[in-house]
């Protein structure tokens, strides 16, 4: 599956940037992907890539092989492999990270334990990942709107 996040549609008809989700892969399967190498991928591939679930092991080897693949295809070497970011980051339902605790009060309103309960894995990444992004700080407010609109 294929979550999109309302503040980044204006990027998905053509996938010009990496959707969050896809760097959520990115990001457990300990893949560094540039954002040239993702443009040199045609739309489809990019789609596919997005739709590739990395939920079990055998999932997550699919998609570096996949990526590994594109990579020599488009660049002549394979995708660059990085440190994998732990899930548990983000996955505990008794514990709202640090880093989105600091930067939530921003926002006006503090996130809260219900919530963060509430949110499935994917939002909870995209969250985290918005929290500790040095570019872009607006995004996190924008996803927590979002997120917090979702449940009305």
């Amino acid at each position: 599956m294929f979550y999109k996040f309302r503040f980044e549609q204006q990027f998905y008809p053509t996938l010009n940037r990496v959707p969050l989700h896809v760097r959520m892969k990115l990001d457990v399967t300990g893949i560094k992907l540039s954002l040239n190498e993702w443009l040199a991928f045609t739309f489809e591939e990019r789609n596919v890539l997005c739709h590739l679930p990395v939920d079990e092991e055998e999932e997550k080897q699919t998609f570096k092989q996949y990526l590994n693949f594109l990579c020599l295809k488009y660049t002549g070497r394979e995708a660059a492999p990085t440190a994998m970011i732990n899930p548990c980051l983000w996955s505990k339902n008794d514990q709202i990270p640090d880093p989105i605790l600091k930067k939530a009060p921003a926002t006006g309103s503090p996130l809260t334990l219900e919530e963060w309960r509430r949110w499935p894995s994917h939002s909870r990444y995209a969250v985290y990942k918005t929290a500790v992004s040095k570019s872009e700080p607006e995004q996190f407010l924008a996803l927590l709107e979002e997120l917090r609109e979702a449940k009305t």
